[in-house]
């Protein structure tokens, strides 16, 4: 069993530095993988047709790869890959020359490696989706910060952030790293959640009623004016905007309360009891924002221009 107190989560949560960001993921990716049954750690895109958050998961990756333009990409950058379930989506669905997973948590790209070389162990299962056979297996790990990526000038096609911008410090710092490996009129797509509307918890620091994002969302909470004003002065152009946040928090919390008792009894095996009651109470929170419109959650695309 992880043992963790509320004191240590609760300062996990407040400090929200790089480190207490990779301690944070390692302690409750695991947590993550339960409720959803696999290996990605994403909220989902839940629609009529969705029956549980892993079926989320992947419909989601599917949308950030058309939304990417995958299909006229040979080079990709997972940026803050975690177990690089995505990637092996996207390599199996893309004719993509190589995928690099870069990665600062060194814990979780060990794992994805196991994973892509189709390791089967105990507590990290090969995640699992329709047609998992890689059109190729040129898929790359790399431990590295995205505020320095270890690649040469001009030479992707594609840059993804797939829910990890919001831990990178500094935000701007990453989006000129970006504009730099970039090829012209190559596309920087980000997907992440932002802040909306914060006047209807003027009361309280909004994080404190963010709910589970309080611990997943550990790190800058953005306003997407903020992050778009940011981008569009680094040298790129953004195309496309898609607001998916009530199709994203909402459904995911109902499926938590409907499944409790299931997922409970899993959890408390591997957490201590308090551990799940703050995920349940925190989910009823993440819900209420979403309602009130205080949290939505976006995917960015963005073109590379002309030098600034």
């Amino acid at each position: 069993m992880l043992l963790i107190s509320p004191v240590e989560l609760l300062l996990l949560a407040f400090r929200r530095n790089e480190r207490d960001v990779i301690n944070l993921y390692n302690s409750f990716s695991r947590l993550m993988r339960i409720i959803s049954g696999g290996n990605m750690l994403n909220f989902g895109y839940w629609n009529d047709k969705t029956q549980n958050p892993l079926e989320a998961q992947h419909a989601l990756s599917d949308m950030i790869g058309e939304f990417a333009s995958l299909d006229k990409a040979r080079k990709l950058i997972d940026v803050g890959s975690g177990y690089s379930a995505p990637a092996l989506q996207w390599g199996s669905q893309y004719n993509l020359l190589e995928i690099l997973c870069l990665n600062i948590n060194l814990q979780q790209l060990r794992i994805a490696i196991a994973f892509n070389s189709n390791s089967k162990t105990k507590d990290y299962p090969v995640a699992s989706f329709q047609g998992n056979k890689l059109k190729n297996n040129n898929i790359f790990h790399i431990n590295a910060t995205s505020t320095m990526l270890p690649l040469k000038n001009d030479s992707v096609d594609r840059i993804i952030a797939f829910e990890s911008a919001q831990h990178f410090k500094p935000l701007s710092r990453f989006i000129q790293e970006s504009n730099r490996v970039l090829k012209r009129s190559g596309l920087l797509v980000i997907a992440m959640p932002v802040l909306k509307n914060v006047s209807h918890f003027a009361s309280l620091p909004s994080f404190l009623k963010l709910g589970i994002l309080s611990v997943t969302w550990a790190s800058e909470h953005y306003k997407l004016e903020f992050v778009k004003s940011m981008i569009n002065s680094h040298g790129f152009q953004i195309e496309d905007t898609k607001h998916i946040g009530s199709s994203v928090y909402v459904p995911l919390a109902n499926y938590y309360i409907e499944n409790r008792a299931a997922l409970k009894n899993i959890i408390i095996k591997e957490y201590p009891k308090f551990l799940e009651a703050v995920l349940y109470r925190s989910l009823l929170d993440m819900k209420e924002s979403s309602n009130h419109g205080v949290i939505d959650y976006v995917l960015l695309r963005a073109k590379k221009i002309d030098p600034y």
